[in-house]
């Protein structure tokens, strides 16, 4: 009586842990009595039945396998199926991805068929371009050449007509000879000249107060050795200066190995080129180009002096200098610039030798007229920036312009036009 009581007197958390091996070690007696102890579960009760708690025990357990197998089993069919599922979508979303990169493939592959076709006609164009650009090039030239030869043409032309008339301007061919010779001497007769001493260095004094340095000059004159570097080194090019002044224009030539000489009506002048070791002569320019041989001399020069000339004079200029230049040959005069307002208001009549200002159209003009096949102007020397206005307005633009642009220009103008 004393063990089944101390049985039912343990607690419930010893016997909580009860299981088959635990039971076996107990005797039947004690057993039976445990299996009514407070705070024990079925199964611990159950486990405790000699014999058929085991075994209800282990078929428990049996089941329990059972029923877990089967769940895994249907956890792992589930598992299969999202699987295969998942292969499936995988499978699909690759062939998805490979239709794609095909079509872009193609895409590509045309887009490479469109370049390389491009590519093929864009070389027909260049080829097209440039057979095309190579025509109009020989057309051009052609067209350039054909309107050299119509200048060269024209100009031929309107020298042949000056002499015919030069011919006949004097006289008819019906005057008798006692009128000829009338007529002859009152053409040539010449106005009577004041004699004034001293007029040449007068003349001296004042180009060197108004015109400026002689290396301010040189410098200016820089700007036409382009036009003559052609006859550098050609003993059989000869540069005529009329107005040779001072002989800076005769220096430049000298230094670039162009034969010059310089002619002056100011003995003054003329002897101080001779000093410098230059050819000079005091000769009338008109009267000596008149005297060379026809077609010899490649320029004639004269800066600063055809404004000192009456009209016919400057006409007769254009003509003797027409005749004495060979085929390649050119005139430069340079003159004040009389679209500068202020240059043709005042500055041109600083010089009192200076007659009327010529326009520069006019000049152009002019040697057209006499029968030289190609004429340019060349505006120069513009005042210097600081004394024009801030150009912030089209007014203040044409002001400029007007009062402070080119102070000069010169007529250039070739026998032919070789161009």
């Amino acid at each position: 009586g004393q063990e089944v009581i101390g049985v039912a007197d343990k607690p419930s958390s010893v016997l909580t842990h009860v299981d088959s091996k635990a039971s076996a070690e107990i005797g039947p007696t004690q057993r039976r009595l445990s299996m009514f102890a407070p705070g024990l579960s079925l199964r611990q009760r159950i486990a405790l039945i000699p014999l058929i708690g085991d075994v209800v025990i282990w078929a428990t357990s049996i089941l329990k396998l059972t029923s877990i197998r089967q769940k895994i089993a249907i956890e792992l069919e589930v598992m299969g199926d999202n699987a295969r599922c998942f292969q499936e979508q995988t499978l699909e979303s690759l062939r998805t991805q490979a239709e794609q990169i095909a079509r872009i493939e193609a895409h590509v592959q045309a887009m490479q068929a469109q370049l390389n076709a491009s590519e093929v006609r864009f070389a027909q164009l260049e080829n097209t371009s440039a057979a095309t650009n190579y025509r109009i090039s020989s057309h051009w030239q052609q067209f350039n050449l054909t309107k050299s030869e119509q200048d060269n043409r024209l100009a031929n032309l309107v020298r042949e007509i000056r002499q015919l008339q030069s011919q006949n301007v004097v006289v008819s061919s019906t005057a008798s000879s006692a009128e000829r010779t009338l007529l002859l001497q009152a053409t040539r007769q010449p106005e009577p000249e004041v004699e004034v001493p001293g007029l040449d260095g007068f003349y001296v004094e004042f180009e060197d107060n108004f015109r400026g340095t002689s290396a301010d000059i040189k410098a200016r004159l820089e700007v036409y050795l382009p036009y003559l570097q052609q006859f550098s080194g050609d003993q059989s090019a000869t540069v005529i200066d009329i107005g040779c002044g001072r002989g800076e224009w005769l220096g430049l030539l000298k230094q670039n190995q162009i034969n010059a000489i310089g002619i002056d009506m100011n003995t003054a002048m003329v002897e101080t080129c001779r000093d410098r070791g230059f050819s000079a002569y005091c000769l009338d320019a008109i009267d000596y180009l008149r005297e060379q041989p026809e077609a010899s001399l490649a320029a004639i020069t004269g800066f600063h002096i055809i404004e000192h000339l009456p009209f016919k004079v400057l006409l007769s200029l254009f003509d003797a200098a027409l005749r004495a230049l060979r085929p390649d040959g050119l005139i430069i005069f340079e003159t004040p610039n009389p679209e500068n307002l202020a240059v043709g208001a005042c500055n041109f009549y600083f010089d009192p030798t200076h007659l009327n200002p010529i326009v520069p159209a006019v000049a152009q003009f002019m040697a057209k007229q006499r029968g030289f096949a190609k004429a340019e102007i060349l505006r120069l020397h513009p005042y210097p920036d600081d004394f024009k206005l801030v150009e912030d307005s089209e007014l203040a633009k044409r002001f400029n312009h007007a009062l402070y642009g080119p102070q000069d220009f010169s007529v250039i103008a070739w026998k032919l036009n070789a161009n």
